[in-house]
């Protein structure tokens, strides 16, 4: 069986043109292609937004905390437990401090700033060695409450590790926006 092209014309086989051709306009010989960028993630700002509320909140809290120090060291010395009064009033201007600092960082991070992240992290890096230094110091005191310096030194490497898991946990959730979009981060 033939086929009949029926008196139309015969097809070419060879295309004509140029290949990737620019549209119009002086494209000089160092131009570069047009690179199309989608959409910011959106996840810096909810870290930003949830880090702003819990550091305005515990802020609040420690400042409460702050306010009602004294009286707390009032109290331990009326049960004749020793304490470290400048560890207390320094533990609490810290605390304070941090989370105030965690607020901005949240801030920043809500505005897709990188170093947002990285006073998040610092932050929660300082609180971290003061309550260190109070787990070891209030393990201390238990271990002379007790009359027993292996129950202070359990007392103290829970609480150690404790401090440290919580630490890594909000170390972690504020470094989420670099772990998960950094492109999307100035």
């Amino acid at each position: 069986m033939e086929e009949n092209d029926g008196g139309a014309a015969p097809e070419e086989t060879t295309l004509s043109g140029t290949p990737n051709a620019a549209s119009g306009g002086d494209q000089g010989a160092f131009s570069q292609p047009a690179v199309m960028v989608g959409p910011k993630s959106s996840l810096p700002k909810i870290m930003g937004i949830l880090m702003m509320i819990y550091g305005v909140i515990v802020g609040l809290l420690s400042a409460l905390g702050l306010a009602t120090t004294g009286d707390t060291i009032a109290m331990y010395e009326d049960l004749d437990i020793e304490v470290n009064s400048i560890y207390m009033w320094v533990q609490g201007i810290v605390a304070v401090g941090v989370n105030f600092a965690i607020a901005y960082a949240g801030n920043q991070v809500r505005n897709y700033q990188r170093s947002g992240v990285m006073l998040g992290l610092y932050a929660i890096g300082v609180m971290l060695a003061v309550q260190l230094i109070g787990t070891v110091m209030f393990a201390d005191a238990m271990a002379e409450m007790a009359g027993d310096s292996a129950m202070g030194a359990v007392a103290g490497s829970v609480g150690a590790f404790f401090q440290v898991f919580c630490a890594a946990i909000c170390g972690l959730l504020v470094a989420l926006p670099i772990l998960a979009s950094a492109e999307s981060l100035e």
